[in-house]
């Protein structure tokens, strides 16, 4: 079933897609203005890239609601987005007092705590009524059972690594691959807890059609953490979780995209 692309899905689409790639750009390629006038001073350089690289897929996550009218195929980012979103206040409101609040230094502060308390909100009233009873496209075929058990065993991985960024983030900085404060490792949790909630989603999907953007997505948001690791590579700390991160990184990223195209031979030859 098309519903017809309202102006506040549009607008709410557009509008988190600027934001979102504005950040990336930002962390990516202006860190030395990060201290004083982002919302609070991001560091190491890695931990700017990481999340850089997160708003990477933020944008083409935002670009997809705003231009795909077919909710059954951008109904999977609900539960997910608010997981996320969630994380990001929580971890802001705990360590408020370490943002950059004068607004005459930079208004950065401000927007954040805005965006992040709006996002879902709007979100919740933009969302169709009936947006979880539309039935499913059957023309993907259902989720081969490999890659089924795939997503359910990523979704642990990322749960267990964000829980335990949100929860204990001291313990978890002594392992991390780059130097780790408590509000830079809640905030890098939101990407965890997200993704596994949309993982979890996904496993859930009862037709390709519906898990075929996130999968995209995945692989997207991987690929960019791919290239941070090769660009940054020499802002890693002599640690041995480091090939455990890199590894972890490519290999999920290999995977999903495998499954994926395993997943397209599966409908074409449906279709054929």
């Amino acid at each position: 079933m098309r519903l017809p692309t309202r102006p506040d899905q549009f607008a709410w689409g557009v509008l988190g897609a600027t934001a979102a790639g504005a950040f990336a750009i930002w962390m990516f390629f202006f860190p030395d203005s990060v201290a004083t006038l982002f919302a609070w001073d991001v560091r190491p350089r890695m931990a700017m890239a990481f999340i850089g690289a997160g708003y990477v897929f933020r944008t083409a996550f935002f670009l997809s609601v705003a231009f795909i009218p077919d909710w059954t195929r951008i109904r999977w980012m609900y539960w997910g987005n608010l997981a996320f979103t969630a994380t990001l206040l929580f971890a802001s409101f705990w360590h408020a007092g370490e943002f950059n609040w004068d607004p005459f230094q930079t208004p950065l502060a401000h927007l954040w705590f805005a965006l992040y308390i709006f996002e879902p909100v709007t979100m919740l009233y933009m969302v169709p009524r009936d947006m979880r009873l539309l039935p499913a496209s059957t023309i993907g075929g259902p989720i081969w059972k490999p890659f089924r058990w795939f997503l359910i065993a990523a979704t642990g991985l990322l749960l267990a690594d964000g829980l335990l960024l949100v929860i204990n983030p001291e313990f978890t900085a002594a392992r991390w691959p780059w130097e780790l404060n408590p509000l830079d490792a809640r905030i890098i949790a939101a990407w965890f807890l997200g993704w596994a909630v949309w993982l979890a989603t996904m496993a859930f999907a009862g037709d390709w059609t519906e898990a075929r953007l996130p999968a995209a997505l995945f692989v997207l948001n991987g690929v960019a953490l791919i290239a941070t690791i090769l660009f940054f590579r020499d802002e890693f700390r002599d640690i041995g979780t480091v090939p455990s991160y890199q590894w972890g990184v490519v290999g999920l990223t290999l995977l999903m995209a495998g499954f994926a195209l395993a997943q397209e031979r599966r409908m074409r030859r449906r279709e054929g």
